[in-house]
């Protein structure tokens, strides 16, 4: 979750086999992973006390409430996010500021969310693998970049990569009670000659036991 994050409207589309590992897809009936071993519902206090992280900062406004941590994923750099609506855990991020390794980093987050919860069930944006890799959404220096989601029965993961001016930032999304459609509709950005595709294959994975 970001504070200040400009709304976005993700554009779903179908990769090509080329793009992606052949791995099957998650079983969208499993129950959406806790975060960081925090059950969803839980309070602001039940993270506070769970959490070992370094605490960066607490906010409320808009008709929520975060707290943040510094910490790492799959071996980079994070800041860890929790989001709270009517004082209950609905929301968890990690969030990575890069600047010249996307592709790298794109990949290893990519890689690392795969070997947990399997292929997949979406992708929006450019391909990584395209030369262009940034759709610009406004005048004020924002863009989106590739983005893949994974469904559960309760919510989705999802790795989201967005640019503001010279700054690129990776997000991997935990969003409980909410569906990738819901998430897009409240994120609306309306952009043109973008058709939407769902990906239809079968889903018979499961995810392992690691948990992060």
């Amino acid at each position: 979750m970001k504070i200040n994050r400009v709304i976005l409207y993700f554009i779903i589309l179908v990769w090509s086999v080329a793009d992606l590992p052949a791995l099957t897809f998650l079983d969208s009936t499993l129950a959406l992973p806790e975060f960081r071993n925090v059950k969803w519902g839980s309070s602001l206090n039940d993270v506070e006390e769970k959490e070992t992280a370094h605490y960066l900062q607490t906010f409320s406004g808009f008709g929520i409430e975060a707290i943040s941590y510094g910490g790492n994923i799959a071996g980079l750099d994070a800041r860890i996010d929790y989001t709270f609506k009517n004082k209950k855990l609905t929301e968890g991020s990690y969030t990575v500021i890069l600047k010249d390794t996307f592709r790298e980093d794109f990949l290893t987050l990519l890689s690392f969310l795969e070997n947990r919860y399997s292929r997949p069930r979406y992708s929006s944006g450019p391909s990584y693998t395209s030369d262009s890799l940034w759709i610009k959404i406004n005048d004020f220096g924002m863009s989106i970049g590739p983005s893949f989601y994974w469904v559960f029965k309760n919510g989705f993961i999802g790795l989201i990569s967005e640019k503001f001016k010279e700054e690129i930032t990776l997000t991997i999304l935990f969003a409980s009670d909410l569906t990738v459609n819901e998430y897009n509709s409240k994120n609306l950005v309306e952009l043109k000659n973008f058709k939407i595709i769902r990906l239809n294959s079968k889903q018979n994975s499961t995810p392992t036991k690691n948990k992060f």
